[in-house]
């Protein structure tokens, strides 16, 4: 399973991540590192930022389904976890 799917898996499972006021699925740096540990911390690194829906953008693709909050801090898509 690509790295894509075990993180939104565990992200639909609440495994990973937490809701915010909104109801908006945020994950941390922190916490998916700590959730991966499987994987080599340079790729744990970017995977997340590497991740992110392009500026004007706002739906999700096959390899973009975050949006950056702030520095380490990422909110996942909602229609990324259909």
């Amino acid at each position: 399973m690509a790295l894509k799917d075990q993180f939104l898996s565990a992200v639909a499972n609440g495994d990973l991540g937490s809701r915010n006021e909104r109801g908006e699925i945020i994950v941390t740096l922190q916490e998916f590192k700590h959730y991966f540990t499987n994987i080599k911390p340079s790729y744990s690194s970017i995977f997340l930022s590497g991740s992110v829906i392009e500026t004007g953008q706002y739906t999700p693709t096959h390899n973009r389904f975050v949006f950056r909050v702030a520095k380490g801090i990422y909110k996942v898509h909602p229609a990324a976890l259909n």
